[in-house]
C-alpha cells in the first residue's frame, strides 16, 4: 500500500502538460536562491521550516487529465503554506473528468516541504530541488520521503520526471506533459 500511495502522490507532483522549455526565462523562474521570493533560506537555499511564504505558495491544480501508465484520469491539486503542504487526486474513469472512478480512492496527503539548490538541467533550465517529506495519508500517519526538482514559468509549475527515494536519485529532467497552473 505504501508504495502504491508514494506513486500516486509522486506522480500526482511529477506530471506535467504543455511543451518543453528553452530555459531562456530563467531570472524569473529561480526558486531556491531568490531573495525576492519571501522564503527564509539558510546558506544552501533550502527552506529554514520557519512557515514563511515560499514561490510555491497558495494552491496549484493540474486539469483533468491521464494518469500515466493507468486507464483513468485524474485531477490534482496541492496547496503550500510557508514550509507545508496538503494535497488531493480526485480520480475519474472519463477523460472529461465527470464520472468518479468508484474503485480508485482520491487521496490526500500533507507534509512538509524544502527548497534546495538550484540546478542546472541539460536543456538549460534551472530547476530548484525540492524534497518533501509526507507525515499524513488520508488522515493516518504516514512516513515517506520524496526528492525532486522543480522550476516554475509564469504561474506554470513543472515537476521533475520520474521517482526518488532519495537524493541520489533525484530526476535530473523536468515533466512538461501536465503541469500544476496556480490557482491563487
Amino acid at each position: 500500500m505504501k508504495k502504491i500511495l508514494a506513486f500516486t502522490l509522486v506522480s500526482a507532483l511529477m506530471t506535467g502538460c504543455g511543451g518543453g522549455s528553452n530555459g531562456g526565462d530563467q531570472d524569473s523562474n529561480s526558486l531556491g536562491n531568490d531573495s525576492g521570493s519571501g522564503s527564509s533560506q539558510d546558506s544552501n537555499g533550502s527552506s529554514s521550516g520557519s512557515g514563511q511564504a515560499t514561490v510555491l505558495e497558495g494552491t496549484w491544480r493540474k486539469p483533468c487529465g491521464p494518469v500515466s501508465g493507468q486507464e483513468h484520469h485524474d485531477i490534482v491539486t496541492f496547496t503550500s503554506t510557508g514550509n507545508t503542504f496538503t494535497s488531493s487526486i480526485e480520480n475519474y474513469i472519463d477523460a472529461s473528468c465527470t464520472t468518479p472512478y468508484a474503485e480508485a480512492p482520491n487521496p490526500t496527503a500533507s507534509g512538509t516541504f524544502t527548497l534546495g539548490d538550484n540546478v542546472v538541467l541539460g536543456d538549460g533550465v534551472t530547476a530548484t530541488e525540492h524534497d518533501s517529506h509526507i507525515t499524513q495519508s488520508n488522515g493516518a500517519p504516514f512516513i515517506i520521503d520524496d526528492y525532486n526538482i522543480i522550476y516554475i514559468q509564469d504561474d506554470t509549475l513543472y515537476i521533475g520526471e520520474g521517482e526518488a527515494e532519495t537524493p541520489e536519485q533525484r530526476p535530473t529532467t523536468l515533466d512538461y506533459s501536465r503541469p500544476y497552473y496556480r490557482v491563487n
